[in-house]
């Protein structure tokens, strides 16, 4: 093979060359041994400038114009701190705001610290100018806050500003927003240490700062009395138009239809523990809407196995027919379905509702049907006279609609007769409108399993958290 003729000039370059990467191999070679030892890939790649990926994650120092303002009808002992200078706030305390750049939403949480004041850490771009739009919350009492997540419960605070504005340019943010109250907040006054649950009130539970989001639960709530002879601050709204507040306590449940004052956004109230005695507005019982038809539960004491509310009556086929998606007004008790169907119309009315109902246990139902702690020891329920409680076949040849005859002690109907009544074991009881007298009684078991029939329907049971 031909030997490679090289020129002088061309041999200074090809030794200046040589000599260099030889001397900046070198160099690597040292930095590793002094360093740690690298590989052949090391070295490679110590020729190559690799491509890196692009933070979107910014932090910037923000000058905060504005405040957060208190409830309304409080003293001023009582009221959230309204904070507002630099001076009103406290290390760690978050802002989280949503800047919008034209459509683009960018999520921000702004920490203050006394030292160094606030400073916002951001996902995305800003846009440049003055008085673009931002939202600005501030919570206080949430379970757990992060920069992806704020989880909140009954008792916490909100408060935003959804007409915010922000100035940047060059890199230095002003923030204007007055935070005021999202919701209305309620509480409620009786015996220390009494525990209360309380329905028809919807409290927000998260907010997600990236999609600028909050969700919402009308779940049951659950509330004691303190020493100072209230519960908690409730926040939030009522679930439905028709504005109906339930409250349930260890042997009693009253329903409320409140006006449009009570939960107003920025509003404080409170209500006396309704009670037997004394209940001055309120309706006896707990009454429930599901698919816009409502129903009430009555509330059963004195049961070994603890509290529940047991329905005034049966499932009518109004209420199951609308769960399953066709409307209907009929008062007819619902039958010929079998057990696992009426679970499954429990599941649909539980996950509309977010409360607990359940077929009752056997001993459920004979407790009540007998009354209670109410209980007169009749032979049916409610009477000695099986013709003032029941339909059976004596009165009736086809079931009847509910609540066409008197109630037991307790006030629930049709215990006795009409039709027999699935429990969460494999019998119904109570009889039907073809049962004979013998076959009413308040503790007549009715042979059933999972078929179907056209005299047995099913009555649920609530039972509180």
């Amino acid at each position: 093979m031909a030997a490679i003729q090289i020129g002088n000039n061309n041999k200074k370059r090809y030794n200046m060359r040589h000599n260099y990467y030889l001397t900046r191999s070198l160099l690597i070679a040292c930095f590793c041994c002094f360093f740690g030892a690298c590989s052949n890939d090391d070295i490679i790649g110590s020729r190559q400038e690799q491509p890196t990926e692009a933070s979107t994650k910014h932090t910037v120092k923000m000058n905060f114009v504005g405040s957060v303002v208190g409830f309304d009808q409080q003293s001023a002992s009582s009221k959230p701190q309204t904070r507002g200078t630099s001076t009103s706030w406290s290390d760690g305390d978050k802002i989280y705001i949503t800047f919008y750049n034209g459509s683009v939403i960018v999520p921000g949480e702004a920490t203050y610290s006394t030292s160094a004041g606030w400073t916002v850490s951001y996902d995305g771009n800003l846009a440049t100018g003055s008085n673009l739009k931002c939202e600005a919350r501030f919570f206080v009492n949430a379970t757990f806050s992060s920069a992806s997540l704020v989880s909140l419960n009954s008792n916490s605070e909100i408060y935003e500003d959804k007409s915010g504005t922000y100035t940047y340019n060059n890199g230095s943010l002003t923030v204007q927003a007055s935070l005021s109250p999202k919701t209305g907040r309620i509480r409620f006054t009786g015996t220390a240490d009494t525990k209360i649950y309380t329905t028809g009130i919807s409290v927000y539970t998260t907010f997600s700062p990236a999609i600028n989001t909050f969700s919402t639960s009308n779940a049951m709530i659950t509330s004691t009395v303190a020493s100072n002879g209230s519960t908690p601050y409730i926040y939030g709204e009522f679930s439905d138009a028709d504005r109906n507040l339930g409250l349930v306590g260890s042997d009693y449940a009253f329903t409320r239809t409140c006006t449009e004052e009570m939960l107003k956004i920025g509003e404080s109230g409170y209500m006396a523990i309704p009670s037997d005695a004394s209940h001055n507005n309120w309706r006896s019982g707990l009454y429930v809407k599901a698919s816009g038809v409502e129903f009430k539960m009555i509330p059963v004491a004195g049961y070994t196995e603890g509290f529940f509310l047991i329905g005034e009556t049966e499932v009518t086929e109004a209420l199951y027919n609308s769960v399953n998606g066709t409307t209907s007004s009929s008062a007819l008790p619902k039958t010929n379905i079998t057990r696992n169907e009426a679970k499954s119309a429990i599941e649909k009315i539980n996950n509309e509702t977010k409360l607990n109902f359940a077929l009752p246990s056997a001993e459920q139902w004979l407790y009540a049907a007998k009354g209670g702690k109410n209980s007169q020891n009749y032979t049916y329920c409610g009477s000695n006279t099986p013709g003032d409680v029941a339909w059976y076949a004596a009165n009736a040849s086809s079931k009847q609609k509910v609540k066409t005859k008197a109630p037991n002690e307790l006030g629930i109907y049709d215990m006795s007769g009409n039709v027999a009544e699935m429990t969460s074991g494999n019998s119904a009881y109570g009889g039907d409108y073809t049962s004979s007298s013998t076959y009413i009684t308040n503790t007549s078991n009715y042979s059933f399993y999972s078929s179907s029939s056209y005299s047995v329907g099913f009555r649920m049971i609530l039972v509180c958290p």
